[in-house]
């Protein structure tokens, strides 16, 4: 060694240093397990678990809830992982089996009608006592209850939900930002996006194309704009189609027509001018005698005419068949379908309000 120079020691140097690292790395691994949420270059990121994985996880569960079902458990979990990686299944066939009323409740949430679910939630509360189970039940019961349109429960779900305990990170956080984009939580949903789209490994094809597309559906919506009206509207529309007609829809109804009211002030605001200064002028150059100028020059009959009622018969100032019929088509090309519907809402709303009036 004592005729080598200290440059020949760099790379063995070197192969030190890097093997120590690898072997720092495959210990971390070994001694911290899988995890639904792992930091990579400085980033949190939310991985999926294999299928296996979470097949023996829920058979440890099992041995100590109900060891009777371990061969049913060994065989129903054979089948599912050669078939499918849908881990989140898994976990509720093994609820299933370990507690008859959850059994019977995912049972029911399968095949119940829409407007049922609630009502089968509400008579079949989770008994599930351990924090992973229970996380990716509420997880699986949030997923039913988007799907079928129940976005303010399904949200409610989620929001209880530990996003670090659940098994497919990416269905999380997409059918979050779906309840959020409906109920138009503009900043929740683009938070939720961003994780979706950044952090989620993997992330399904149809997760990212929709994603993509909710945030830049949200990025360009404006506070009281028509189309913040239009999708309020929808949201009315679905509650309703669901039974629901109490204080939460009165409120949102009451906001569409509120907006509407403001949306139409400003437009008459500016086609007035901005207001007092065109009066004032044209008052100004009003005649004197109103009643003389009216007279053609050289007359001497006081210009009086018959008055006519005409505001009050049926169909005056209706447009004819044929062009009112042209006039709607020329309309339907220039605003979008829910535009129209925005108006006539407004329209049969403000007839009530009219109608109410002493």
């Amino acid at each position: 060694m004592a005729g080598r120079s200290p440059a020949a020691f760099i790379p063995a140097w070197r192969n030190d240093i890097r093997n120590g690292f690898y072997r720092l790395c495959l210990a971390c691994v070994f001694t911290c397990g899988p995890a639904a949420a792992t930091i990579v270059c400085g980033q949190e990121v939310y991985e999926q678990p294999a299928a296996a994985t979470v097949a023996e996880r829920c058979r440890a569960w099992l041995e100590q809830v109900a060891p009777a079902k371990l061969p049913e458990w060994d065989r129903l979990a054979e089948a599912r992982t050669e078939v499918s990686s849908h881990t989140l299944s898994l976990i509720a066939e093994a609820a299933g089996l370990a507690d008859p009323a959850t059994n019977k409740l995912l049972d029911r949430l399968r095949n119940e009608p829409q407007y049922l679910l609630l009502s089968v939630l509400e008579s079949h509360p989770l008994a599930i006592e351990d924090n992973w189970i229970r996380a990716n039940l509420q997880l699986y019961l949030a997923l039913e209850l988007s799907q079928r349109q129940l976005y303010e429960e399904a949200l409610g779900l989620l929001e209880q939900t530990e996003d670090t305990e659940v098994v497919d990170p990416a269905s999380y956080f997409f059918h979050r930002a779906v309840c959020e984009h409906h109920l138009l939580h503009r900043e929740p949903a683009l938070s939720s996006l961003e994780t979706l789209l950044t952090q989620c490994r993997p992330l399904p094809t149809r997760y990212r194309m929709l994603g993509e597309l909710m945030r830049q559906d949200l990025s360009g919506l404006e506070e009281k704009s028509l189309n913040e009206i239009s999708r309020k509207m929808r949201d009315v529309e679905r509650r309703l189609d669901l039974g629901r007609s109490g204080q939460k829809v009165q409120k949102i109804e009451r906001e569409i027509i509120d907006t509407l009211d403001e949306l139409i002030a400003k437009l008459e605001q500016q086609a007035g001018g901005g207001g007092g200064g065109g009066s004032s002028q044209g008052q100004g150059n009003q005649p004197s005698s109103p009643a003389q100028d009216s007279r053609v020059k050289g007359s001497t009959a006081p210009g009086e005419v018959e008055n006519k009622e005409l505001g009050r018969k049926d169909g005056w100032g209706d447009l004819p068949p044929k062009e009112k019929a042209q006039a709607k088509q020329i309309l339907g090309t220039m605003f979008p379908p829910h535009y129209q519907r925005a108006i006539e809402a407004y329209n049969k709303k403000n007839a009530q309000r009219e109608n109410q009036k002493p």
